[in-house]
C-alpha cells in the first residue's frame, strides 16, 4: 500500500513537473512573440494614421504630434493630437479618437479646420456588427460631417449629422468622438504657443496606407 502511494504522488509530481514546464516555455514563447511583434504593429498603426491624416490633408508637407507636450491635457478617448502644416503654416489639426460603438470602441482620425470645422473623418479601427454597423465606415456616410462645427446633433439644424436607422450606437460613437474631438479644439485654442512653429515630435508625411482588419 506504502508503495502504491509513492508511485502515485511520483506520478502526480511528474504530471505537474510537466505541465509547470509546458506552461513556462508557452509563456515564454508568448513574450518572444509579443517583443518581435510590437514594433512592427507599432509601426502600421502608426502607418495607419499617417495615411489618414494625408488623406484628410493631402497638401500637408508636414505632420507635428503633440503628445510631449499636450498629451496629459487629452480627455479619455484621445489618444494623439497632430497639428498638420503647409510650408510652415497650421492649416489643420488631426486627432487620433475613439467612442465605443455597439460591440467595441470605433478608433477615428478626426480632421479638423483651423476655424474648428470638420475637415473629414477616416476610421481607423472598427468591429460593429457587419452590414447596418459598419455602414458608419462608409465615405457615404462620414462625408456628411464635413463643414460642420460643434457640437454635432442628430437634431435639425445648422450642425446635423444623420443617424442610421438600426445603427443607433454606431451612428453615436460617430457623433461622440467628433464632437469630444471639437471640445478639445477649444483647450487648444488656450494653448495656442503650441501649435505656432513646428517644433515638437514631428512625422514624416505617410507614402503608404495600411488596410486594417476588422
Amino acid at each position: 500500500m506504502e508503495n502504491e502511494k509513492k508511485a502515485a504522488l511520483i506520478h502526480v509530481a511528474t504530471i505537474t513537473g510537466k505541465l509547470m514546464l509546458i506552461t513556462t516555455l508557452t509563456a515564454l514563447l508568448l513574450a518572444c512573440v509579443n517583443l518581435l511583434t510590437e514594433p512592427v504593429i507599432a509601426a502600421n498603426d502608426e502607418a495607419r494614421k499617417n495615411a489618414a491624416v494625408m488623406e484628410l490633408f493631402p497638401d500637408a508637407t508636414e505632420i507635428v504630434s503633440l503628445t510631449e507636450t499636450a498629451g496629459d491635457t487629452y480627455p479619455d478617448g484621445i489618444n494623439e493630437v497632430f497639428v498638420v502644416y503647409k510650408a510652415g503654416e497650421a492649416i489643420g489639426f488631426c486627432a487620433d479618437a475613439q467612442a465605443m460603438g455597439f460591440g467595441d470602441y470605433i478608433g477615428m482620425m478626426v480632421g479638423v479646420t483651423p476655424d474648428h470645422r470638420i475637415a473629414g473623418i477616416r476610421i481607423l479601427t472598427i468591429a460593429e456588427t457587419p452590414g447596418i454597423g459598419m455602414a458608419v465606415a462608409e465615405a457615404d456616410y462620414l462625408s456628411g460631417y464635413e463643414g460642420l462645427s460643434g457640437p454635432v446633433t442628430f437634431e435639425d439644424g445648422a450642425n446635423h449629422a444623420d443617424a442610421i436607422s438600426g445603427a443607433t450606437y454606431s451612428s453615436r460613437a460617430i457623433r461622440n468622438g467628433v464632437n469630444l474631438v471639437l471640445d478639445y479644439m477649444t483647450i487648444l485654442d488656450d494653448m495656442s504657443y503650441l501649435t505656432d512653429g513646428s517644433t515638437q515630435d514631428q512625422t514624416s508625411p505617410a507614402e503608404t496606407e495600411e488596410v486594417g482588419n476588422e
